[in-house]
């Protein structure tokens, strides 16, 4: 029996090019949202110390082990690294609670077909304030930058299960609307 009573949580996929905001809005609605909802840390090769998201770093080596053992509910690789969403933060929708994850989105048809409740929100941003991101990193060269543009114009996220959220307000109006769609795709869903 689920915690709610109504069946297991909503699987709430973040998804959208680097450089969207994607951290920004999972740290603000992590901050907002009670306990219902749970942002796990996700499994990456780099290291602890490579900037970025507050993430589990482990070895290639683990990460294959991992994925071989099933450890992994979500895997997928991007940028010469490693990702994935360990099984036991997935255990947590038969709680019934509502997992919110930053996924790759060429995991999304896996995760539909694999998990009851599953909703995407898909975070974008006009091109030019995306590139003004990509810079002020100063992470990637230019000719980097310009290819994470193409692929983000390239990869359409569609399906009656998505949600956009336009980045392009400031950082609290932003985490607002994305905290606002959360609460009313999992409300509708439950």
């Amino acid at each position: 029996m689920c915690a709610s009573g109504q069946g297991p949580g909503v699987l709430c996929l973040v998804v959208g090019p680097s450089g969207a905001g994607k951290d920004t809005l999972l740290d603000g609605a992590r901050a907002r949202l009670g306990a219902a909802y749970l942002f796990p840390k996700r499994v990456i090769t780099r290291g602890a110390d490579a900037g970025g998201e507050d993430h589990e770093a482990i070895s290639e080596t683990c990460f294959e082990t991992l994925e071989a053992e099933g450890a992994l509910a979500l895997s997928w690789r991007a940028h010469d690294l490693g990702y994935g969403v360990r099984t036991s933060a997935v255990d947590e929708l038969l709680a019934g609670r509502h997992l919110v994850v930053n996924v790759s989105r060429s995991v999304l048809d896996e995760a539909r077909a694999r998990f009851p409740r599953v909703h995407v929100f898909s975070v974008t941003v006009p091109e030019s304030q995306l590139r003004q991101r990509l810079r002020a990193r100063g992470r990637e060269s230019h000719e980097d930058i310009e290819a994470r543009i193409a692929r983000a114009a390239a990869f359409e996220v569609s399906g009656d299960d998505v949600t956009e959220i336009r980045n392009d307000a400031e950082p609290d109006t932003a985490v607002a609307r994305f905290v606002e769609a959360l609460q009313r795709v999992t409300a509708d869903e439950g």
